[in-house]
């Protein structure tokens, strides 16, 4: 915990272990997750539809975290916020491409979360 999961489409060129320390760093410094917790990976889309528009210039990024429940709403969406500024850091998106950046944060239910480390 947590689980965090990048996704964006390949028409953008991402440095993706490089994005994902700088979400990871991100996370730590909002105080609310352990350093050795996080759990970040990418996942490039190469089949995705944006619109209806096929021959218009577009592309996203999604970000997926997954929490343990107990967090309130309030804290959620200045995590998801804190997720799209820092990927809008230091990036460069293609000219004449609309890119839009998401983020959501999702409660895993703590009564029924298993880990172990090992």
């Amino acid at each position: 915990m947590p689980h965090l999961f990048f996704e964006y489409t390949d028409n953008l060129k991402v440095d993706t272990r490089q994005t994902l320390l700088n979400l990871n760093e991100a996370l730590v410094g909002s105080g609310h997750f352990d350093e050795n917790a996080i759990k970040a990976r990418a996942i490039r889309l190469d089949d995705y539809v944006v619109g209806t528009q096929p021959q218009a210039r577009r592309a996203f990024l999604h970000m997926r975290l997954t929490i343990l429940s107990g967090r309130t709403p309030e804290v959620k969406k200045q995590v998801a916020d804190l997720l799209v500024a820092t990927v809008q850091k230091g990036q460069s998106w293609p000219e004449g491409t609309q890119v839009q950046i998401t983020a959501e944060v999702i409660d895993m239910q703590r009564e029924i979360y298993g880990k172990q480390v090992l």
